[in-house]
């Protein structure tokens, strides 16, 4: 996934602790950014992942979409420069089986992946936009992988806050 920021370095230079990257090498060596590029993968793979429960899918990308509003200079379209750095990972990861019928699978899923984290992110826009609405707050709760999840909107600032649940049944 580092591809993302080898072909995009203008990306790096939204993230603060990214800015002083400026060569290739610095960027290979960092553990901060590779860090973060596993956590871009690890959110591609729970949205995959969570497909089966649709609401679970996009309560996650949605709110997702919706924390990259705090990015100074971040926009929805900078969301689909993942699409070709993913698709080589899954074509340099799955090998001989990446087949023309495997990568019209992941095409669709990455497009629709996309689409949603750019919902959420013009939804966070949508909320931040009614800053002056005093009083407005939401909770929504979820549950990814025996995670509960909330969320809670207060005048267009989403914040995630996460907590294990243990489902033993002793």
């Amino acid at each position: 996934m580092s591809r993302l920021f080898e072909e995009h370095a203008d990306l790096l230079n939204m993230f603060t602790k990214f800015k002083e990257l400026k060569t290739k090498e610095e960027q290979a060596t960092s553990e901060e950014l590779a860090e973060h590029a596993t956590k871009v993968m690890e959110t591609m793979d729970e949205s995959i992942r969570s497909l089966d429960e649709i609401d679970v899918f996009f309560q996650f990308l949605h709110e997702t979409g919706a924390i990259h509003t705090r990015i100074p200079g971040f926009t929805s379209d900078l969301f689909w420069k993942i699409e070709k750095p993913f698709l080589k990972a899954v074509s340099d990861t799955l090998g001989d089986r990446y087949t023309e019928n495997v990568e019209g699978i992941y095409k669709i899923t990455i497009k629709f992946v996309i689409e949603t984290l750019v919902e959420g992110f013009e939804r966070g826009l949508q909320n931040k936009n009614h800053v002056g609405n005093k009083g407005v707050n939401s909770t929504c709760n979820s549950n990814v992988n025996g995670a509960n999840t909330t969320t809670t909107t207060q005048n267009g600032d989403t914040s995630c806050n996460s907590t294990s649940r243990s489902n033993d049944a002793s």
